[in-house]
Formats: structure tokens, C-alpha cells, sequence
């Protein structure tokens, strides 16, 4: 048995059950019941979140994929830190992951295709994505299990799934994709003009670029600079190939091959720039990923990381209480306010206290202003220098900071655990989502072991008094 949508006369959506088969038997009857994932999916107010994707449905055509099966996959996805295709896998040899998505028999035939996750995360969109996230927050609120007296605040650096960006394997790239998309228009459309390539010679001045020469600066030097002349040579040959595709009528062909000659363009540009000795702006670093950032956080390894920056609130029990992205090197002091806000929209309270690290220090003028706009009761932020922080030794900062070495660890399993190590989303929306998933397959896990912690006390409790 499985949920099914219908639409009502007010076009939201209502899910509905289908009918047991008389001979068949629920899960209940053979799985465990205090598996994380059941107990897990006991906590996840499934009503609540139809309610608040529903928008994203539309009444006509044929219906989408159930919304607890789209959210439920989403979760164990990055709580187990697979691939769409794996995560479809497991779910189709796995009960309890199907038990947690919604159905209450084996299902033995084809639940979903993997491009059905892609279809509804460009469905729903980072908006729909945060309303799932607000949604668990406030009802385990309601619950009593999230705290907001004390939080931490911290960032990170999310990188993206790109290569090590170098100008030489830049310019290697973009000449091999126009060559490419040439052939495939000479394919369509007769072209006179001669296009030469330079598909043999590319490639040998490459390896020298990359291993021959790679501990002589000046020979190397010589074979970026010829690399870069043959990719400026076929710029221009694809430039005008798109001008001539463009008289002839063949619209969308010249808008495809004329974005690869735009791209082109900056990288002989920015390569040029390097080689004589200046420093491009607004750098380019990935072809498919245009946004990327080179975030450098003053560490040794990595000294330098390129994709976005994330900045994250924990509570004192180590949930996610909200999170902000940025696609450009930030300062940490910039991102506080944001991620307090966060809190607010998330869980309707505002925290008490909030700690951070030093690389948040600001003028005592400047935090006192930042706090009353925030509405925060106290600020634990150690300053930078000799002079210590004038509330070093009050009790509730020492607490504080104690609290704040606790977000170290939770980011280390993010990353390492939930696939927060390396965004395979793309774009800047992708970063929100690839965050998104990975604090609600955290906060599952963490709000599963909370919740049987508290049962446990009671039930200690009650043993006590009846004794």
C-alpha cells in the first residue's frame, strides 16, 4: 500500500490510501519497530509537508511522485550519502527505506527512476526546499525538542565538483568543446570556410605544459602562451562560423556555439592577463560551473577551496537550526545576521545567547548595535589580540565557547557523512540544496536519538516514583 494524490474543487492536494489486499501483511508485522528509521519517520509531520508542497503541483496532466516517497528518498540519500541512482537502488532492495517513504507493503516493482529526483528538486526549487526544512523545525518545536537558549555560529567552505582549475587546462577545454560543437553543426549545415582545430598539436603542447616542463617556469610559460594562441585562433574561426549561422537562419545552432565563443573570449582574456603578470577580476574557474569562488580560510590544507561559502547555527544539542550560502569569499562577521534571522522564520524564538569565534570579533559599538537589531540577550565573541574580551570570565561566556567547539565536529560529519564534502548540484541553487538535504539528514538522525533519549528518562522516571 502506497499514498496516492487527488485534487479537490479547491486544487490542493489530498492524499489518500489504497485498499489492502486481503492476503497481504503490513510492514509492522515483520520489521523492527524501534529501528532509527521508523522511529524516525514517527517524528516527521508527513501532513504538514503536503500541505506545504502542494503548491508545487499542478492539477493537470498526470500526477507527480508522492511527496513523503520525493522527501523521504531526498533524506536517506544524504543520510547515507549515496547517488540519485544508488539512493533509487537501495530503495527498491530496502524495507525500511521504502517503510520510511511511505509504503506499507514491499513494493516488488518499479517505484521511481533516478531523473524523477532531479524532476522534483527543479520542481519545488530551493523555496520548496526550505519550507521542507521549516516545516520538521517548527513541529519538533512544538514537540519540545529544539532548544534556542544558546547557539553557535560558524562557517565553512562548500566545495564544488570541478577540477583543479589551471589556465592551461582551461583553454585545453574550451578549444576541444568549440571544436566539438563545430563538427556537430558541419554535420547539419555546409559550411565553406575552413575550420582548423589544432586537435594534434593541442594535445603536445599540453603535455609539455603539464609534464615535460613543469619544473622549467620559462619553457612552460612559452607553451601556455601557444596554447593560448590556438585557442584566440579558433575564438575567432567559431565567431565567425556563428555570424554565418546566423545569416542563414539557424538561430538556435548560433545562440549554442556563440555562449562557448563568450566563454572562450574570457578565458584567452583572463590567460593573457596572467601571463603578463596582472591579476584577472572575476576570475573564471570551472566552464560548466560560472559561479565558483576561490575561497581561501588561512589554513594550511587546504590553503584554498573553490565553490561557496556556508555559514551554519547549531543548537546546544547539535541541531541545524538554519544556514546561508554565499557564492563569494565573505567575511565571517557578514553572515551572523542572516543565519539569526534563520532561526526565527525556522522556530519562531530567538536565541538568548549566541557564540561564536574569533574571526566574528567586531568593535564592542558595532556588536552592541548588532545585537539589538538581531534581538539577541548576549554576544560571546573572544577578541583578536592581547587584550581579552572585557566577559572573558563570566560564567556564560565561558559556557558559551565551550558550546561553540561543539559545531567543529557536527561540520566534519556534514561533510564527511552527508555529502556536504563536494556539491554535485549545479549552480548556486544547487549549493542551497546540496545544505538543505544535508542538515535534514543530520537533524533526522540527531532528533531521532534526542527524542529516544528523552523516552528513556521518562520511563526511568516513572519506574522511580512508582517504586
Amino acid at each position: 500500500m502506497m499514498y496516492f494524490m487527488v485534487y479537490t474543487a479547491d486544487m490542493k492536494v489530498r492524499h489518500t490510501e489504497r485498499q489492502f489486499p486481503m492476503l497481504e501483511r503490513m510492514f509492522s508485522d515483520y520489521l523492527n519497530p524501534d529501528h532509527e528509521l521508523l522511529r524516525a519517520a514517527k517524528l516527521i509531520d508527513w501532513d504538514g509537508l503536503h500541505e506545504a508542497l502542494s503548491f508545487y503541483y499542478s492539477p493537470l496532466g498526470r500526477s507527480g511522485k508522492p511527496i513523503r516517497l520525493m522527501v523521504g528518498i531526498h533524506i536517506l540519500k544524504h543520510r547515507y550519502s549515496c547517488s540519485d541512482e544508488r539512493a533509487v537502488e537501495e530503495l527498491h532492495e530496502n524495507a525500511y527505506w521504502q517503510c520510511f517513504c511511505g509504503f506499507n507493503i514491499f513494493q516488488k516493482g518499479q517505484i521511481l527512476d533516478a531523473s524523477s529526483l532531479v524532476k522534483f528538486r527543479n520542481r519545488i526549487g530551493t523555496e520548496g526546499m526550505k519550507k521542507v526544512e521549516a516545516v520538521l523545525l517548527q513541529t519538533w518545536t512544538e514537540m519540545g525538542l529544539v532548544k534556542t537558549k544558546r547557539v553557535s555560529v560558524d562557517t565553512t567552505a562548500q566545495p564544488k565538483n570541478i577540477a583543479y582549475p589551471t589556465d592551461v587546462d582551461l583553454c585545453h577545454r574550451i578549444r576541444e568543446r568549440i571544436v566539438k560543437e563545430v563538427k556537430s553543426i558541419r554535420k547539419e549545415v555546409n559550411l565553406r570556410k575552413t575550420f582548423r582545430s589544432f586537435t594534434r598539436t593541442g594535445k603536445k603542447v599540453l603535455l609539455r605544459a603539464k609534464k615535460l616542463y613543469r619544473n622549467n617556469p620559462r619553457m612552460r610559460g612559452a607553451s601556455i602562451k601557444r596554447l593560448k594562441k590556438m585557442t584566440h585562433r579558433v575564438v575567432n574561426q567559431a565567431a565567425r562560423i556563428v555570424n554565418t549561422l546566423y545569416a542563414r537562419g539557424y538561430n538556435e545552432m548560433g545562440r549554442k556555439l556563440n555562449q562557448l565563443v563568450l566563454l572562450g573570449k574570457r578565458v584567452v582574456d583572463q590567460t593573457e592577463k596572467v601571463l603578463s603578470g596582472k591579476v584577472p577580476q572575476k576570475r573564471l574557474y570551472s566552464l560548466h560551473e560560472l559561479n565558483v569562488a576561490a575561497i581561501k580560510k588561512g589554513k594550511s590544507h587546504p590553503s584554498c577551496e573553490f565553490g561557496s561559502v556556508v555559514s551554519l547555527s547549531m543548537n546546544e544539542d547539535g541541531l541545524i537550526l538554519s544556514h546561508a550560502e554565499y557564492q563569494h569569499n565573505i567575511s565571517d562577521t557578514g553572515t551572523m545576521g542572516r543565519v539569526i534571522n534563520g532561526i526565527k522564520e525556522n522556530t519562531a524564538q530567538r536565541p538568548l545567547c549566541v557564540g561564536a569565534d574569533r574571526g566574528f570579533n567586531q568593535s564592542p559599538q558595532k556588536q552592541e548595535r548588532c545585537r539589538r537589531r538581531w534581538g539577541v540577550k548576549r554576544l560571546s565573541i573572544p577578541k583578536k589580540g592581547k587584550h581579552p574580551h572585557p566577559n572573558s570570565e563570566a560564567c556564560w561566556f565561558k559556557q558559551s565557547q565551550k558550546q561553540r567547539a561543539k559545531i567543529e565536529p557536527v561540520i566534519g560529519h556534514l561533510k564527511s557523512d552527508h555529502r556536504m564534502g563536494r556539491c554535485r548540484y549545479k549552480g548556486a541553487s544547487g549549493d542551497t540544496a546540496n545544505v538543505v538535504w544535508a542538515a535534514l539528514a543530520w537533524n533526522t538522525k540527531k532528533i531521532t536519538s534526542l527524542h529516544k533519549q528523552r523516552e528513556k528518562t521518562s520511563r526511568s522516571e516513572t519506574e522511580r516514583v512508582a517504586a
